[in-house]
């Protein structure tokens, strides 16, 4: 155990460290996972197809351009577990400081990118006319926010990448409660759509970020950190950037492929944009699983690997990828057989249930591969080889789950959203045998032994 109750990731057995450090995560996820859920479900049932459209477009935009900047910062956290792994506490502390600098750049980046280019984005992707409003008044009102969600998300990966999982998990209830009561405030009683619902997450993340400030000055780090800790640092600045850009661009380019299918389904009418917020949210709620087990993976695995715990490393990845399926499997058996029950829970708009039943079924399917995709990343991203998470990624969104979507919807006769959801799944089983390939490869016990962390 280590000072200020920060719970040491390389002791233990591994199976109960993970799951002990993973449950957090997953609810998180969870709650998370509320904000976009409660928000499709109010505009779902009382506003607009198009409001619902447009909602999410805003919402997936906003996913491009934040994450890249957060994973920025996420390059510092790995780099901070392992410096915490190998107790190198003067350079630990100069990370976070670092970190800080770069979430700061990100914010200010972020913000001016957003302000100037958002409606233009809008406008490329095709989205429907009665969604364009909609999109365009969520993702403006985010961009206010953009300080409370980096500043969130920074300080949450910072107490996980120290051992503290459960303390983002209270941040993210205080934040989802909050935000369920704006949401009826403004999107039920106050008719706002996309917009109040936008106000009601960033109000909420604001809260959060508000009380995780307090959380982390009271409890303090496991190390000395001063305030000329805080100081641009070449040397940190280039560690952070070589481990955060891939990080960043793999999340940028999926949820960029994501946008682009969008943009074709868009063309397929409002009642199919519509079905692709529903099916979405729903896919997303199973993915929260191995995702949990892929950031619970990334910060044990950093620690592990700086303290030179080459085995435990090797067995919480595997141990991830058996639990995520377990877990996952039974849930993508409840929506191939009752897609119509769980679509309606979302909305009761016939026309967008037909069509979001069609697009479930692939989707359904992709939740199953992402379990090993997802703990394989986070087995490399927690390595410090961030580049190969990034690169296949990239190549698998945009050499299968682009091409083949449209293919798929121009060359099949009559075709449907079903058809142009294939290309997901299709994508990656591509990734899936692309992270064993690179496993069996480059991750031999020696290999690993070898592994230098930057003093």
């Amino acid at each position: 155990m280590r000072k200020n109750n920060y719970q040491s990731l390389t002791e233990g057995k591994p199976f109960r460290v993970l799951i002990r450090f993973a449950i957090p995560f997953l609810l998180s996820g969870l709650l998370q996972m509320a904000y976009s859920t409660v928000d499709v479900y109010f505009i779902g049932n009382y506003a607009s197809a198009g409001a619902l459209a447009g909602a999410y477009q805003g919402t997936f935009i906003n996913a491009i351009i934040t994450y890249f900047f957060i994973g920025l910062a996420m390059g510092g956290t790995i780099l901070l577990g392992q410096h915490v792994g190998a107790k190198h506490d003067e350079s630990a502390a100069k990370t976070v400081g670092n970190i800080i600098w770069v979430s700061f750049l990100s914010v200010i980046a972020t913000t001016l990118l957003v302000t100037i280019l958002g409606r233009s984005i809008i406008t490329l992707l095709r989205v429907p006319p009665e969604a364009v409003d909609e999109a365009w008044n969520y993702l403006r009102v985010c961009c206010y926010g953009y300080v409370f969600i980096m500043g969130y998300n920074v300080v949450s990966a910072v107490l996980r990448s120290l051992g503290d999982s459960k303390a983002p998990f209270i941040f993210v209830l205080i934040s989802s409660v909050t935000n369920i009561i704006l949401d009826y405030v403004f999107v039920c009683r106050m008719q706002m759509a996309a917009k109040g619902a936008a106000i009601g997450t960033i109000s909420a993340q604001g809260l959060s970020f508000l009380v995780s400030l307090v959380y982390i000055k009271t409890k303090g780090l496991p190390f000395r950190f001063r305030l000329q800790d805080i100081r641009f640092d070449g040397k940190y600045i280039r560690e952070i950037l070589k481990l955060g850009i891939p990080i960043s661009l793999q999340s940028t380019l999926n949820n960029l492929s994501f946008v682009i299918v969008g943009a074709l389904i868009n063309t397929m009418g409002v009642y199919v944009a519509a079905s692709n917020s529903i099916v979405g949210n729903i896919s997303a709620l199973a993915m929260i699983i191995p995702m949990a087990f892929q950031s619970a993976i990334s910060a044990i695995t950093a620690q592990n690997i700086g303290a030179k715990q080459i085995d435990r490393a090797v067995r919480t990845f595997w141990y991830g990828v058996l639990v995520s399926l377990v877990i996952t499997l039974p849930l993508v058996i409840v929506m191939d057989f009752w897609p119509e029950t769980v679509v309606s829970i979302l909305t009761k708009d016939p026309d967008v249930i037909r069509e979001s039943v069609r697009f479930l079924y692939p989707y359904s399917w992709d939740c199953l591969f992402v379990c090993l995709v997802f703990c394989a990343n986070g087995f490399f991203n927690g390595c410090g080889k961030t580049t190969f998470s990034m690169l296949q990624e990239g190549l698998s969104a945009f050499l299968v789950r682009i091409p083949f979507s449209f293919l798929f919807r121009y060359l099949i006769p009559n075709a449907t959203i079903f058809h142009v959801g294939l290309g997901t799944p299709l994508a990656s089983f591509a990734s899936a045998i692309a992270c064993v390939i690179y496993y069996r490869a480059r991750f031999t016990k020696e290999q690993l032994e070898r592994m230098e962390i930057p003093d």
